[in-house]
């Protein structure tokens, strides 16, 4: 993974992460790991594009992850980073431009590249509560004190 990180303008403004992630990188294993290699606490995708030679996903209302055969290409990619857990979802288009969408799981893999924009939030944190109406771990937005 390549990384650049832009300089804060103060400790309240949005900082920006830039990565591109190399051929078989595992996308949500390697979104895992730069949350913790660089504590971050709330960030969101900004921006996505690339292309994957394997892509899984559950789709809505389902337990089972399903693969989807062939290259496709991200057409986008949105979601909640923090330490607590990543949630986040994608859309990716074949070769034929069938589009498909849903939860993005564990074996979603680079087959070019893939860019990356992420905006981190300052002076909050994402944390993942169990919610018992839905009986999920859901997002609570927390203040970071001082």
């Amino acid at each position: 993974m390549d990384l650049l990180t832009t300089p804060m303008q103060s400790k309240d403004s949005i900082q920006a992460l830039a990565i591109r992630l190399r051929p078989g990188s595992d996308l949500r294993r390697e979104l895992q790991e730069l949350v913790k290699q660089e504590k971050i606490s709330a960030g969101t995708i900004i921006g996505a594009v690339g292309s994957l030679s394997k892509v899984c996903l559950r789709f809505a209302g389902r337990e089972e992850h399903t693969i989807l055969p062939g290259r496709h290409e991200i057409l986008s990619l949105s979601g909640m980073l923090g330490e607590d857990g990543i949630h986040l979802h994608m859309m990716v288009a074949n070769s034929e431009g069938e589009c498909k969408g849903g939860h993005l799981v564990d074996g979603c893999c680079v087959y070019t590249t893939l860019e990356l924009a992420i905006a981190l939030l300052p002076n909050i944190q994402f944390q993942r509560v169990l919610d018992q109406e839905t009986g999920y771990k859901e997002l609570f937005v927390a203040s970071v004190s001082e």
